[in-house]
């Protein structure tokens, strides 16, 4: 009897599909680079989506613009 309980529960459970995380599309690729920390003459390996490191790039690109503005501004 538990034999044929454990076979029909294995027969009914739905079989397990894989978990895709929301911003994670089909199409996402991973890209690794050489990261090299400051305080470190060692790099490491640092593996993100493609759109984790245009968003990297463009938050860094943001900053310098944002110091060399309020660099620029007199002070009064």
């Amino acid at each position: 009897m538990l034999i044929t309980v454990l076979m029909f529960a294995q027969i009914t459970a739905p079989a397990a599909t894989p978990v895709q995380a929301k911003d994670q599309t089909p199409t996402a690729k991973v890209e690794c680079r050489m990261v090299q920390e400051a305080g470190s003459r060692i790099p490491t390996k640092v593996c993100r989506l493609d759109k984790e490191w245009e968003l990297l790039s463009k938050d860094a690109q943001d900053d310098m613009r944002s110091s060399r503005n309020s660099r620029s501004k007199p002070n009064n």
